[in-house]
């Protein structure tokens, strides 16, 4: 989330209202990481003029998860997912950019996070089966987001130095999870409303089958957009030696 926060072709300046921070300043990480919570809210409604799209929500036109072994083992497809929470009451509780290597690293604590889509599945969860087409709700309960991004500077034709993301990797871990799916077994009460409990029962074990594919697909919604700021706005306007 804090990709754009912080700081993509002529060049464009950052709004007056977002903080900015020097290289010098001895307390440069704790600088960072106060301005990214400043930021966040601010940044629901994108930056239209330098190439951030709106935040809140993200869509995801398709999310496929395909698991062929173990305890899950089941096709799901989720379709036009919208996202919304991501930028509420957002913890910002770590920011360390190594200039020198251009090496951003962050953390952040999200209360709730929101998905709503189309989906179908078929397969079988814990040996039950589970088969179905319908809406769903995926529910994700503080949810701590580690981002590592790295990148190099890139000279333009301004004769200006660019943070030029060339790699992102994110890691979500909510420590709650709460799924419901409509319509599962042709809209068979009973056993949608047993299988629905199975899943949140069990949601730690769903989580980490269908968890790394959510974070690939956030990942690359949040790279578009953060590398179209960084490549606008001139690394020493972003974050300069000094204010």
């Amino acid at each position: 989330l804090l990709l754009c926060a912080v700081g993509a072709t002529t060049a464009g300046k950052l709004p007056a209202n977002i903080k900015r921070c020097s290289r010098s300043d001895p307390d440069t990480n704790e600088c960072l990481r106060l301005a990214v919570a400043d930021a966040l809210p601010k940044l629901k409604g994108g930056l239209p003029k330098l190439g951030v799209h709106r935040l809140d929500p993200l869509i995801i036109d398709e999310l496929r998860i395909s698991q062929g072994s173990g305890p899950i083992n089941m096709d799901l497809t989720f379709t036009n997912m919208t996202t919304t929470k991501i930028l509420d009451d957002v913890a910002v509780t770590k920011v360390k950019f190594d200039y020198d290597n251009l090496i951003l690293e962050a953390t952040t604590i999200t209360p709730a996070v929101l998905a709503k889509s189309t989906y179908t599945v078929n397969g079988r969860v814990l040996l039950l089966p589970i088969r179905g087409s319908g809406q769903s709700t995926v529910n994700l309960y503080d949810v701590t987001t580690d981002l590592v991004i790295k990148g190099k500077l890139l000279t333009k034709a301004d004769g200006k130095k660019y943070f030029d993301i060339n790699d992102v990797v994110a890691k979500l871990t909510p420590k709650r999870m709460e799924m419901k799916m409509e319509n599962l077994f042709n809209g068979d009460k009973q056993l949608g409303d047993t299988m629905n409990r199975v899943l949140n029962d069990n949601w730690e074990q769903v989580y980490s089958e269908i968890g790394p594919s959510f974070a690939e697909a956030y990942r690359e919604l949040f790279k578009r957009p953060a590398r179209a700021l960084f490549l606008h706005v001139p690394i020493d306007d972003i974050y300069p030696l000094k204010l």
